[in-house]
């Protein structure tokens, strides 16, 4: 049995909540940070034996104590609000006091943040691997790359035993693409060539729980599936399942006339073919979702072979 500190704050809870129940259903103390004792999922995780810690990642005065006698710390944070620093507070002083909290307790053997793929910018068709250069694309692309040169300069001046989980886009039944592509919810910016990292939910709960143990101290890990895909294909091969028409592309000189902002066309419109390589050495993991499309045929039945663009 093992003791864990897992950091809650702000976006999608889906797999914070879920992390938290499966770790609690194998035995082990989970001591949960969040920021409002009185929401819901608190009270549902706390009734299955969570202990539930109130804070603020961003206010160092409220985490004292938090990691006492912690094995491991998940931080977890996410931020729905991308103006006002919130998002550098979130992520780069957010990660600096969580981590002076896990330096004084002394007894945690891994750290492990959450990043995303926003700092690799637009890598076109390279296969990325997590020793690839850095070249976000937005404001909120370099605070996460700050974020992740904060953990790692901590790792090496004081062997911090941290590690980056970069996480592709989640999906699963509370988060369903195909849904998405239901609802209108889809837009293509640019041509629709750009690849998009994916990661089953139930893909991202293992490696979550196997990275303490199985992840190496100062590693960055990529945290996508198998196989990468086009967006344009992607949505194209859903759409023809659902019997829809094809889908629109809008140029990126359209979207900026539109008055959407410059950052968000280009992050969203960059691609990032990332490969899973290092995790699945690492933490000896058969992903149930190998690629998207597996989702797809789960859902809809299996269909003509969606174009991987290679």
């Amino acid at each position: 049995m093992n003791n864990g500190v897992l950091s809650h704050r702000g976006g999608s809870r889906l797999y914070r909540r879920t992390i938290a129940q499966r770790l609690l259903a194998q035995g082990h103390k989970v001591r949960g940070l969040v920021r409002d004792a009185e929401e819901p999922i608190v009270a549902e995780l706390a009734a299955q034996g969570m202990v539930v810690w109130t804070g603020d990642i961003t206010r160092a005065e409220t985490l004292i104590g938090v990691a006492e006698h912690a094995d491991y710390v998940y931080n977890l944070t996410s931020c729905s609000v991308l103006s006002n620093g919130t998002v550098h507070r979130t992520f780069v002083e957010g990660n600096q006091n969580l981590i002076a909290a896990t330096s004084r307790a002394r007894s945690v053997r891994t750290y492990l943040f959450t990043s995303n793929t926003a700092p690799y910018g637009d890598g076109g068709d390279t296969l990325l691997s997590e020793d690839a250069a850095v070249a976000p694309l937005s404001g909120f692309g370099d605070v996460m790359a700050e974020a992740e040169r904060t953990i790692m300069e901590l790792v090496r001046r004081h062997y911090f035993p941290a590690m980056i989980l970069r996480v592709g886009t989640i999906y699963g039944p509370e988060r369903d693409p195909i849904d998405a592509v239901r609802n209108g919810a889809v837009t293509l910016f640019g041509d629709g060539r750009n690849f998009v990292p994916y990661i089953h939910i139930d893909d991202l709960l293992t490696v979550l729980e196997r990275a303490p143990q199985a992840g190496v101290p100062g590693a960055i890990y990529n945290v996508v599936d198998d196989e990468p895909l086009r967006q344009f294909d992607l949505y194209s091969e859903i759409r023809q399942r659902l019997g829809m028409v094809p889908p629109r592309t809008f140029s990126r000189d359209v979207a900026l006339q539109s008055g959407i902002d410059a950052t968000v066309v280009r992050q969203l419109s960059a691609s990032v073919r990332a490969s899973n390589e290092r995790m699945k050495h690492d933490f000896a993991i058969d992903l149930r979702y190998p690629s998207l499309r597996d989702w797809v045929d789960s859902q809809l039945g299996v269909g003509r072979e969606i174009g991987v663009g290679v």
